[in-house]
């Protein structure tokens, strides 16, 4: 079993095996003083025409079912806020590997996008004034595993062996073999980048729900969001078991099953329109 402080020393330095432009360093520092603003950060993305169309690509991807595609850095700042576009900025290079984690774990990018879309749909349900905050900790939810897989490959493998011979949940084979999670593995990394905790917490808690932590109603978003594209089998997210719902989740939430029922007839038209592709 992996040392945990050793483990989160090499999480927070992932540096070292990820592509990640300079800029991304830059605007880290200058998103930790806590006074920058939007128009600064957007001056300084648009220098890197890569890594704005990356962004691009990903605000545009589907999880946001924008009427109307986003052209520019700006415009994304107008219409989904700082936090967002600074968080997609700082975990592009990351998410450029859940696109890609076919050799790993094929169908995770596709879980990824429909819990982003079920969250969206989840929070608008609820009347919700954020639901692209949202929308963007279920697209970063399962962030951890990559991490994983690419920080620690022979242990990745384990954890599959055993999710295989065992039938179990990843997130058990994941504490069997390393002794931490991937949400926490992810909230290692999102935290030693500074971005805000009502984005990390839903994240970092999501197979974990507690009603009495910070932003417990966006993290019962997010669990619920995760169950049910598992049910409805949008994606992979490395298992074939179904998490119990937590109750007191779904308490906090309010929802009836009409409105379940109704966020899953969206998920359905979205699969119908290849918003998962």
């Amino acid at each position: 079993m992996a040392d945990r402080a050793q483990l989160r020393a090499r999480v927070e330095g992932i540096t070292k095996i990820l592509t990640i432009p300079a800029i991304v360093n830059r605007i880290a520092a200058m998103v930790s003083t806590g006074t920058v603003s939007a128009s600064e950060i957007a001056d300084e993305i648009s220098k890197d025409q890569i890594l704005t169309a990356k962004v691009l690509k990903l605000v545009n991807s589907g999880f946001y079912a924008l009427r109307q595609p986003i052209t520019t850095i700006t415009h994304a700042m107008v219409l989904l806020g700082l936090d967002v576009v600074k968080t997609l900025v700082m975990t592009a290079s990351v998410l450029d590997i859940v696109d890609t984690m076919n050799q790993y774990m094929e169908g995770l990018w596709e879980h990824s996008l429909g819990t982003a879309r079920a969250s969206h749909h989840l929070a608008e349900r609820l009347g919700r004034q954020d639901p692209e905050e949202i929308a963007l900790a279920g697209l970063l939810h399962d962030i951890g595993k990559v991490i994983i897989a690419q920080l620690l490959p022979e242990d990745h493998a384990r954890i599959r062996a055993m999710v295989a011979e065992r039938q179990c949940l990843l997130i058990d084979a994941e504490q069997a073999v390393l002794g931490v999670t991937h949400p926490e593995v992810g909230m290692w990394l999102l935290r030693k980048w500074s971005l805000p905790s009502k984005i990390v917490y839903p994240i970092a808690y999501h197979s974990n729900f507690h009603a009495r932590r910070d932003f417990a109603d966006r993290t019962a978003i997010v669990h619920l969001a995760d169950i049910l594209c598992r049910a409805k089998g949008i994606g992979y997210p490395g298992d074939r078991r179904m998490p119990r719902l937590n109750a007191d989740a779904w308490q906090l939430l309010g929802l009836s099953m009409d409105d379940v029922a109704a966020v899953c007839a969206e998920l359905d038209r979205d699969v119908d329109h290849d918003t998962f592709a």
